[in-house]
């Protein structure tokens, strides 16, 4: 029951999040700050808000699961929602909640400018701000101390994140070709060279955040013995 009281809270502050963004954080009209939300892609080229929802989506399905589904160590005795939100959160869930937050903070740490202009701050609330930018990374650590997972092993547990981050790389790249615009300030700072390695170079914190949530699982958790049991008599 704690366990599914904390799923709850945590998707409720997603859910309003969302809402809030969506229908009472409005630019000013006229503004360069509505042009740029209100062109291509919409709120959809942020990866902040594309991962608010995959963030509020899986806690969604930890309600669904606490609910109607299973907390079994033996992959046999897994139900479906177990096995879904186990593979989400160790492959993408986990190492986008923690990249998010660390590069966003990172950045705005050095110079805000480049990622979270201060125009921002006469229409788009703080409190927002730290549901989209550090929530994440709350609350999958909350998540990983909570909630013992089944993890992939090898190659297989890289493979979403990979994807994923070559798809959201093409996705701004189209924006930036077709669109005429580049998503944050940070990459016009660069010229292609620049941008090239610096696209390169954030692929490899998502690999260790993925290798990072299996760290910290391990040691509270401790191994899964069990698991790789049953793996291997599939």
């Amino acid at each position: 029951m704690k366990v599914f009281k904390i799923h709850s809270v945590i998707l409720a502050i997603y859910c309003f999040g969302i809402y809030y963004d969506e229908f009472y954080s409005i630019p000013p009209p006229g503004s360069k700050d509505e042009k740029l939300r209100e062109e291509m892609g919409g709120r959809f080229k942020y990866l902040t808000h594309l991962n608010l929802l995959l963030q509020c989506g899986y806690f969604g399905l930890c309600v669904a699961n606490d609910l109607f589904g299973s907390e079994a160590k033996i992959q046999k005795q897994q139900s479906a929602l177990q096995k879904y939100r186990d593979w989400l959160f160790t492959t993408l869930v986990f190492p986008m909640g923690l990249f998010v937050s660390i590069i966003f903070w990172g950045l705005y740490s050095i110079d805000r400018e480049l990622i979270f202009p201060a125009t921002l701050d006469l229409w788009f609330p703080a409190w927002l701000n730290h549901v989209m930018h550090t929530l994440p990374a709350i609350g999958v650590l909350i998540e990983v101390f909570m909630v013992q997972h089944t993890y992939e092993t090898g190659v297989k547990r890289f493979k979403p994140i990979v994807a994923a981050y070559f798809m959201y790389l093409f996705w701004i790249c189209y924006i930036a070709y077709f669109g005429g615009l580049w998503v944050y300030p940070v990459f016009e700072v660069f010229d292609v060279t620049g941008r090239t390695i610096f696209f390169a170079a954030l692929l490899f914190p998502n690999l260790f955040f993925v290798l990072l949530g299996q760290k910290i699982h391990t040691t509270v958790w401790g191994a899964d013995e069990e698991g790789k049991k049953d793996r291997k008599t599939e």
